[in-house]
């Protein structure tokens, strides 16, 4: 019960952990084995697992202490659906078999097919009477299925994922993205987790009922949904509704558009404009347009705005949204490599240009709210964390801040009347706070350095008059900022970083807004993709003590940089793996023992691979071998390198196929690609960067 979700268990989640943990191993596993089946129900003797002891008896002790139990009348639906034909006709002929009168309550053939089968017996015996047969007292149900469903959805945040993920990702079955997780809670509070997984409990039930919802059932769901708490119980909660609210359209369309028109969300304020059209209210639907025009959820809602009002009302008009983004936007040609992480390739971008560049988003501003306003939101009297399993504080929560500690917030904004001033509070806040938790921001290594270029390129009235508004509007004020930071000639800027299918929302657009009021000048940067000829590479090769990244190490190192097809630098060391080489590997690269001995160890040459390589696209042969081998030293070191990547195993076999291998060496030599010595690190890097280059020459003639 430790872990980044503790606060989000209650004391019933936390006592069935606590009988969890009081079971043995063996009664342990017979639950986790049950909890990996795709049904709730089970025949005791269907247990079979060599790895687990005395089955029988702990499946015995399980029964006895309720963790599992008889079938239920209310589960027969689903128990009758899980059973085979065989085991449904057994039930069926016992059933009739108890008949009073001997004449056969349930009518069948067994050559029926099962749904039939299943449709006579639940349309002609009670529920109780299947429950009593000799096959229902054959299974059990489980009786902790709330408590599971909802740990899983609290770690995974929804329902689809189950438990044997796990087994199957320590089998190598599954591949997870561990290089971009990070350990957290999904959830900021219980309520909002408890909010979310009820909600998402109905959407799915109203999902699979809505073939059979009338309108009086319709209206029933509507009138008593549970108030949502938190982002995602209020995402969902409009989920249920626009699916109620499209339902109810083919037996009350009136009702149903004034359901709609409470929905505020772009689909829905877009279902209602056509739905209202329909039913001839022309003159709100004009309104509403102008409305949304003047205040869009999204581009794609403001095009269908601006487009149904020029072919319905033959009116023509543009909104500030699209005004900005012709006024304030401009396009730049980013490497097609960037696509998994368009923000890193435009900073590399502007970097080459010798632009200072940053990805700060949200967490710049959030980061000069928190520090700036740490005593007036944690040590307040009556304001802070209600108790130590809050997150939050309910003043920020509920958008209140201001209106509690309004005197407090304004003493501190006067009390700034200089630039150094600030920078001395937010020091001295950064020391006395460091690394204790907080969801206002994320403490950064730099996060001061980042602030400080803020604050020294900026306007202190302009900056002050911004985190006042983040007191008074937390709500719509604590994101949506720009993509990125720079600083050229001097001149500070920011850049909403937009790429193919991306669009502004709502709360980004307010808050740009908010910015370019104040005085700052923010950009909205649209990316197209091209194959950039001038875009660097850093083509690497390892050599290493075996073959997995997490129990051998790297023992060599060789870069090659290449730009325009032409090698700019190189680097290359042999490095210390602090265990013995095995004489196989020996064998093949030549590398020894003694050759490694006095070689760096990789922390004292991790600095040098890092800047060699910023803002590179890491070109590997085989790449997720030596981004893999490379990435783990890094997270040895508890640091991170991440960097896009290209394989030129994967790219010779996109664009020369056909050919009889595509190992390194056989390539090298059906292409008369000069190598000087195989498994070697530089000379392997060297190779490849020629691969690079003849992919890059097909793939530039097929742009």
């Amino acid at each position: 019960m430790t872990g980044p979700c503790e606060a989000l268990l209650d004391s019933n989640d936390k006592q069935f952990i606590q009988r969890f943990n009081s079971l043995t191993k063996s009664q342990q596993c017979l639950v986790v084995r049950f909890i990996n089946r795709k049904s709730i129900f089970v025949k005791a003797s269907s247990y079979a697992y060599e790895e687990i002891e005395n089955i029988s008896c702990n499946l015995d002790y399980l029964h006895q202490e309720g963790w599992f139990t008889a079938i239920e009348s209310k589960n027969t639906s689903a128990f009758i659906a899980h059973l085979t034909k065989d085991e449904i006709i057994q039930i069926m002929d016992e059933i009739n078999a108890s008949c009073i009168n001997d004449t056969p309550t349930l009518v069948y053939k067994k050559s029926q097919a099962k749904a039939t089968l299943v449709d006579v017996i639940l349309s002609g015996a009670k529920p109780n009477e299947i429950c009593k047969t000799k096959v229902s007292s054959a299974y059990w149900q489980g009786n902790f299925e709330p408590h599971i469903s909802y740990f899983l959805y609290v770690y995974f945040g929804n329902f689809s994922s189950k438990l044997n993920q796990f087994s199957m990702r320590d089998l190598g079955v599954m591949r997870t993205r561990k290089e971009q997780a990070q350990v957290m809670a999904r959830f900021a509070d219980i309520d909002s987790a408890k909010s979310a997984f009820v909600m998402h409990s109905l959407l799915n039930e109203i999902r699979t009922q809505l073939p059979l919802l009338n309108r009086l059932r319709i209206l029933n769901h509507l009138e008593n949904l549970p108030n949502p708490v938190g982002a995602k119980a209020i995402e969902l909660d409009t989920k249920v509704q626009f699916l109620l609210a499209c339902e109810l359209l083919k037996e009350d369309a009136s009702y149903a558009c004034l359901v709609l028109k409470t929905i505020n969300t772009d689909i829905a304020q877009e279902k209602w404009v056509r739905e209202a059209y329909k039913l001839g209210f022309k003159v709100d639907v004009e309104t509403e347009l102008d409305r949304i025009i003047d205040a869009p959820l999204s581009e794609d809602l403001l095009a269908f705005a601006e487009d149904f009002l020029a072919r319905k009302y033959h009116k023509k008009r543009t909104s500030i949204l699209t005004d900005m983004l012709r006024e304030n936007s401009q396009t730049i040609l980013i490497d097609e490599m960037h696509k998994g992480g368009v923000e890193r390739g435009v900073v590399a971008y502007y970097e080459r240009r010798g632009c200072t560049a940053m990805r700060t988003e949200n967490e710049l501003w959030r980061a000069l709210f928190g520090l700036y306003f740490w005593h007036e939101i944690y040590e307040l009297d009556g304001l802070g964390l209600t108790n130590e399993f809050d997150h939050l504080p309910t003043s920020l929560k509920t958008n209140q801040f201001y209106e509690f500690a309004s005197e407090q917030i304004e003493t501190r904004l006067k009390s700034t009347d200089t630039k150094a001033k600030l920078v001395q509070q937010l020091s001295l806040a950064a020391v006395k706070y460091y690394g204790q938790g907080n969801v206002v921001f994320k403490w950064r290594k730099n996060v001061l350095e980042r602030l400080i270029l803020l604050i020294n390129h900026s306007k202190l009235d302009a900056l002050l008059s911004l985190l006042k508004a983040m007191t008074q509007d937390w709500k719509n004020l604590s994101d949506g900022f720009p993509d990125l930071m720079l600083i050229e000639n001097e001149a500070l800027r920011f850049e909403e970083v937009k790429s193919e299918g991306d669009q502004l929302r709502r709360n980004q657009l307010l808050s740009i807004q908010k910015l370019q009021n104040l005085g700052f000048d923010v950009r909205i940067t649209n990316v197209n993709w091209i194959i950039d000829p001038m875009q660097p590479y850093a083509v690497i090769d390892i050599e290493t003590t075996g073959g997995s990244a997490q129990h051998h190490r790297i023992t060599e190192v060789g870069i090659v940089k290449m730009i325009g097809g032409e090698v700019v630098a190189k680097w290359q060391s042999l490095i210390n793996p602090q265990r013995r080489i095995p004489q196989n590997i020996t064998s093949l690269t030549g590398i020894d023992n003694d050759m490694v001995a006095q070689a760096p160890l990789f922390a004292e040459v991790a600095d040098d691979i890092d800047a060699f390589t910023e803002g590179c696209v890491f070109v590997a042969h085989n790449v997720n071998f030596d981004y893999g081998f490379i990435k783990e030293e890094f997270n040895r070191l508890e640091r991170n390198f991440r960097r896009p990547k290209l394989c030129t195993v994967r790219e010779m076999r996109k664009h020369y196929k056909g050919l009889p291998s595509y190992s390194l060496a056989n390539l090298t030599k059906h292409f008369n690609i000069d190598m000087q010595r195989h498994h070697r690190a530089m000379s392997d890097a060297i190779a490849a960067g020629e691969l690079l280059n003849m992919v890059n020459e097909k793939r530039l003639t097929i742009g």
